[in-house]
């Protein structure tokens, strides 16, 4: 009986604690550099301002910059900067509305 009630309530909690590949991320598109992004964003900001931009390149570069230097952005490793960038024009850039249709 006890077994039988164990797994039940496991079987009822599972469902309420797991945790979406969207909602783990806060809504951003999988791809490499999602996490890099996730935990140098949401440290500042929510990620809804990331995802709205549909940034070029070389905005979100700007961007960047304009973050470290103005709002203590703590200063990205340039590999790190890399993947940054890659993900954030690739997946939020100026074209991101046709890449999801």
């Amino acid at each position: 009986m006890r077994i039988v009630l164990l797994v039940s309530l496991l079987v009822a909690i599972a469902p309420a604690s797991a945790l979406s590949d969207e909602d783990e991320w806060d809504g951003l598109a999988p791809g490499e550099g999602r996490e890099e992004v996730y935990y140098a964003c949401q440290a500042c900001h929510s990620l809804a301002i990331v995802k709205q931009q549909g940034l070029s390149r070389e905005s979100w570069d700007e961007s960047l910059i304009w973050m470290v230097e103005e709002q203590g952005m703590p200063e990205l490793v340039p590999e790190e900067r890399e993947l940054v960038l890659d993900y954030l024009s690739k997946l939020y850039g100026p074209d991101r509305k046709a890449q999801s249709q």
